[in-house]
């Protein structure tokens, strides 16, 4: 192939040239995942306002990216043709849906708090650079347990999952039950779960940038949005002494 001979001619070969298929496919299921999107095509809508490409062109590329059939693209929406309209599939707390928080945040909040006792949404495999005391995962839910003393919590970000688990971390906190918690969630502050957090912690710390999460083989590609950590607990100075190295802390 010979060289472009001009910006006209390189801009051209620019617009022949397709976005990764499944590249697409793995950002637009990011998105949902995390409630960035609710479905394939509001997906497609922000991709193609990023790139300034035709949303429809990229549903497509993201359908065939991976030769969706009608079940593999309501299973990327959250629905199934096999099940009722209004049931979502749960974000699974393992496998490609778990996002694994990079160890700096963990050793910042085990610093802290002094432990980490409880660890409600989790996995096994999360467990090793955690290291709670005790800990749950989706085969035994952490939403049915007693909570106690110091509890990291990285919720799954679904609905009606990250609502539960914020809803019960803020319950457990004012019964008395909790020493000290931290949370980290996405920073939606148009949530009813987000005001219910705020509610409640004793301090927030907005991160600067977007924290990238990872998987077992690597880092996930970037979230579309920041991130918070919900502080609840009397250590608020060592709080802002940690986390301020993060973020900006109200």
């Amino acid at each position: 192939m010979k060289c472009p001979e001009s910006i006209e001619e390189l801009h051209e070969i620019e617009n022949m040239l397709p976005l990764c298929k499944i590249e697409l496919y793995n950002q637009a299921k990011a998105r949902i995942e995390t409630g960035a999107a609710k479905s394939v095509s509001e997906a497609s809508r922000q991709l193609g306002e990023e790139t300034g490409r035709n949303p429809e062109t990229i549903r497509r590329r993201i359908q065939e990216g991976q030769l969706c059939e009608d079940a593999q693209l309501a299973e990327l929406s959250g629905t199934d043709k096999h099940r009722p309209a209004n049931e979502q599939f749960r974000t699974s707390f393992t496998g490609d849906n778990e996002w694994y928080t990079p160890v700096e945040y963990i050793k910042a909040a085990r610093e802290v708090m002094g432990t980490i006792d409880l660890d409600p949404a989790t996995s096994a495999f999360g467990q090793a650079r955690i290291g709670a005391a005790n800990y749950r995962t989706l085969e035994n839910d952490g939403l049915s347990i007693f909570w106690s003393g110091n509890v990291w919590l990285n919720p799954p970000y679904s609905q009606p999952d990250i609502s539960n688990f914020i809803k019960k971390a803020v319950a457990e906190w004012n019964a008395g039950n909790i020493n000290q918690a931290i949370n980290l969630t996405n920073n939606f502050t148009d949530t009813t779960w987000f005001h219910l957090a705020e509610s409640a912690a004793a301090l927030i710390c907005f991160t600067k940038g977007r924290i990238r999460f990872e998987k077992p083989n690597g880092p996930m590609p970037g979230p579309t949005q920041g991130s918070v950590f919900f502080y609840f607990g009397s250590n608020k100075n060592k709080f802002r002494e940690i986390f301020g190295e993060f973020g900006f802390i109200r």
